[in-house]
């Protein structure tokens, strides 16, 4: 009986291990194309700019020390510097791809990006396609974004 038990664990652990590994790699595409250095979007709903500490020990509002971030959702913590709203009508055009900030492949792509008006107080602005901002325009949330 014991060695029945101990089958069924081993056998569980596998199939769980399995499944959380083929999640992982595995994840669905939300769309066959990425955004592409140079696309525009005109931002139609909410989204929100926040400055992003890259360290907490040295809190200073400059490229080297932080980084502004465009989310769908706000969030807080002790890294974020300040968050605003972007406008609606506010034009973003896509820079080029940033890097990740882990090397992993299932962590989500990471652009520059420029917005018109400029809100970015001279830091550089990242969008990740994660946190409600992924979507099927290009890889984007069409309730967030469109073609200008």
């Amino acid at each position: 009986m014991k060695k029945l038990n101990y089958a069924i664990v081993r056998a569980t652990i596998a199939f769980t291990l399995c499944t959380v590994i083929g999640t992982i790699f595995c994840g669905s595409s939300y769309a066959s194309e990425q955004p592409q250095s140079g696309n525009r979007y005109k931002i139609v709903g909410p989204v929100h700019l926040s400055g992003v500490y890259r360290n907490l020990n040295n809190r200073q509002l400059n490229r080297q020390m932080a980084f502004e971030s465009l989310t769908a959702v706000r969030f807080s913590g002790p890294e974020v510097a300040f968050q605003r709203i972007v406008p609606a009508g506010t034009i973003m055009t896509i820079v080029g791809a940033a890097p990740k900030r882990v090397p992993l492949p299932f962590f989500a792509k990471r652009y520059f990006i420029r917005l018109d008006p400029d809100l970015s107080l001279g830091l550089d602005v990242v969008l990740e396609l994660n946190r409600g901002i992924e979507g099927s325009l290009d890889g984007l949330n069409p309730e967030l974004f469109s073609r200008p």
